[in-house]
């Protein structure tokens, strides 16, 4: 089942110069997907994602979320969107401060309009921060605050999940832990879309792509298509 459509995308900023991170990009995402996105700092991978998760407009192209026209949609349509089908796990999210983990976890759960403390306690559980659910955000660890916003991001059980170099602040095992945990949600039919720039945790996803020159490369297929590859596993 489509999730969502980019179709010709082109994005801009002018920062003294016109600087395109986006060009021409097409999309198409899946129930069940996990898609990598790879490339270096600064290329327009986050840019990307924020365009996906109607965080910011493109200046050209389409997108469907749910084959609707995302450009049709109000901004408090698109909020109810983001609060109810949408998990982000972005580098620059934050917690309420005066909110414990647990209160912070239920808030972002009653703005999906959904309630179930069982939900709660099971992503606290999986994430092993059931002994920290009554601590404020700045009593956590750099590592946990991550495994804190993963939790998060898939409280309401979104059917997009946007993640922005997810493994980020953590050790080996819980970045391990996390790719097994986008895995399992693709796994039970939502969409995983996930920058990263290491190359072993995009080689888990089903689908991998390189963001160069504002264009969308299949390293999958380029794979396929250049003989010193043809030997490799991706």
């Amino acid at each position: 089942m489509e999730i969502c459509r980019l179709e010709h995308i082109h994005k801009d900023y002018r920062m003294g110069e016109i600087v395109t991170p986006l060009k021409d990009i097409s999309l198409t995402v899946d129930s069940g997907d996990f898609i990598a996105i790879e490339g270096p700092s600064g290329i327009g991978k986050s840019t990307l994602l924020y365009v996906m998760g109607t965080l910011l407009k493109s200046d050209e192209g389409d997108y469907f979320f749910e084959r609707k026209d995302v450009s049709k949609l109000s901004d408090r349509e698109k909020s109810v969107l983001r609060a109810k089908k949408i998990g982000f796990l972005f580098q620059d999210s934050t917690m309420l401060q005066a909110l414990t983990l647990r209160e912070n976890l239920a808030f972002s759960q009653s703005i999906g309009e959904k309630t179930d403390s069982h939900r709660i306690d099971a992503l606290l559980e999986r994430f092993e921060l059931k002994d920290r659910e009554n601590f404020f955000p700045f009593q956590l660890s750099g590592g946990q605050r991550r495994r804190a916003m993963a939790a998060r991001a898939l409280i309401h059980k979104p059917q997009l999940i946007l993640a922005d170099e997810p493994t980020n602040d953590l050790d080996e095992h819980w970045a391990e832990e996390i790719i097994c945990i986008l895995k399992e949600q693709a796994a039970q039919g939502a969409a995983v879309v996930m920058v990263t720039h290491n190359p072993l945790f995009a080689g888990q996803a089903d689908r991998r792509y390189r963001l160069e020159n504002g264009l969308l490369i299949n390293v999958m297929e380029e794979n396929k298509e250049d003989p010193k590859h043809e030997n490799e596993t991706v």
